[in-house]
């Protein structure tokens, strides 16, 4: 039987980490793998890194404005899409909402699934619903017609136990100690998901945080880096195993909601401090490891879990809790994907 071929679509760094471990895996089962990406941000140089074992096509780009992403990152990727299906005849293409593919594929008749964690975007979820074969969503939604469920967040496909073991190496680099600093996480608002949201939210009351506490600092644009206290530690991207760093955090503060959650599933006390109201979050919300305060309202829990010892054995109690009761992300998608063999 010839190689199967799949196309992989990625448009955002937490959608690297979800299909990083299933392309390996379809890659040692046989699979012909291709990676695409859009050109946003730091994204192609961290696929250039992490995906250096496949063949990876950038297929658009995105500069931030409304304009752009509607252009470059929607129009002319469908176009690009159409081109790369007729050349190579995939099997099936895989993504997490991704338009522009589902468009192509359908009407290609080429299978694409997508896993996918927002049900709060109406619109582009009945778009990609409609062209998709299947759109995947944690247990946050109702199975109906192409929509099905998957038990667990999408970022359990690499922070699970079975998946990831924290690395306290990585803490030298920074001069750091286990359980004695917090991690920080400031995303733009640059992109259709924050557009509605302050940018830099943290920077406005990053002075008032305890000056006593080492605070690293994950800051999407790095025009802001002078708002921020003198002392903190600014990371420059990409990082090497950047989730060593946020397990061995004593807190996670995020304005950005993927990151915040990655926090809350490492076992570690969580703030989301965006203003996005998500079903996904109340997952974790429910599970009392992500807190969500917006903007400024946070401030006196991050100084009383900045004073706090960290519970380590309940951060491993913790992981094991939803080990027990969630599936395994990527036998789930291998699984999917393996029905379209033929």
């Amino acid at each position: 039987m010839q190689n199967m071929k799949i196309l992989i679509d990625i448009k955002h760094p937490a959608q690297l980490n979800l299909f990083k471990g299933l392309a390996y895996e379809l890659k040692q089962s046989g699979w012909n793998v291709t990676v695409c990406y859009l050109g946003r941000g730091k994204l192609p140089k961290i696929i250039e890194r992490e995906y250096y074992d496949f063949d990876s096509i950038q297929v658009g780009e995105s500069h931030g404005s409304k304009w752009s992403i509607f252009w470059q990152g929607n129009v002319l990727r469908t176009i690009r899409f159409f081109s790369l299906i007729r050349k190579n005849k995939y099997n099936i293409c895989v993504a997490a909402s991704s338009a522009p593919l589902a468009f192509a594929c359908y009407f290609s008749k080429t299978p694409i699934i997508q896993f996918y964690d927002d049900p709060e975007r109406k619109r582009i979820n009945s778009i990609n619903a409609f062209f998709s074969n299947k759109l995947f969503f944690p247990p946050i939604v109702k199975a109906e017609g192409k929509i099905a469920i998957f038990n667990c967040l999408k970022e359990w496909s690499y922070l699970s136990p079975s998946k990831f073991t924290a690395n306290s190496n990585v803490l030298t680099e920074y001069n750091l100690e286990k359980y004695n600093y917090i991690f920080v996480r400031e995303v733009s608002n640059k992109s259709f998901n924050y557009y509605d949201q302050q940018d830099a939210i943290i920077s406005t009351f990053a002075s008032e945080i305890d000056s006593n506490t080492n605070v690293i600092l994950s800051l999407e644009d790095k025009s802001y880096a002078g708002k921020y206290p003198k002392n903190w530690i600014i990371l420059q991207e990409p990082v090497d195993d950047i989730h060593s760093l946020i397990y061995f955090a004593k807190l996670v503060l995020s304005s950005g909601d993927s990151m915040a959650r990655e926090g809350a599933m490492l076992g570690v006390p969580s703030i989301y401090c965006g203003i996005r109201q998500m079903k996904a979050n109340e997952v974790l919300i429910r599970e009392g490891a992500l807190t969500h305060l917006p903007l400024k309202s946070g401030l006196d829990s991050i100084n009383k879990y900045a004073d706090a010892e960290f519970d380590e054995s309940h951060q491993t109690n913790f992981r094991k809790h939803l080990e027990s009761k969630w599936d395994n992300m990527l036998d789930f998608m291998n699984t999917q994907i393996n029905i379209y063999k033929k």
